[in-house]
């Protein structure tokens, strides 16, 4: 009896010794996909700031405005008129696509058949 015993608490504590070692490797492998994941972060976060500070080289006045005077000739751009900034509110609203009620030919644009306008 004491010797079976004994055989079931050394099974215990191996089952137990596994038990514990496996959820040791699920955490090690758990941190390490964390640390790998909070690299590919920075790298990312890094990669945005250095975006935006090209954005913001590329977009300074005066290098937009030498490039204007370097390629006026070509471009032709007129100088922006005051009545073409609006808000958006001022702007159209976009089309409603509709879907077709009952048929099967589908419609184009607001209302109408999907042919071509000949």
């Amino acid at each position: 009896m004491v010797r079976t015993l004994n055989i079931l608490f050394i099974l215990a504590v191996v089952i137990g010794a596994a038990t514990v070692y496996d959820m040791k490797l699920a955490a090690t492998k758990s941190a390490a996909k964390v640390a790998e994941l909070q690299r590919q972060i920075d790298e990312e976060r890094n990669a945005i700031r250095n975006l935006k500070a090209e954005w913001s080289l590329l977009n300074k006045p005066d290098r937009l405005q030498g490039l204007v005077e370097r390629y006026n000739t070509y471009l032709e751009l007129d100088a922006l008129d005051v009545k073409q900034i609006v808000v958006p509110e001022d702007l159209p609203a976009r089309p409603v696509m509709l879907e077709p009620i009952g048929g099967s030919n589908q419609m184009g644009g607001y209302a109408g058949s999907s042919a071509a306008i000949q």
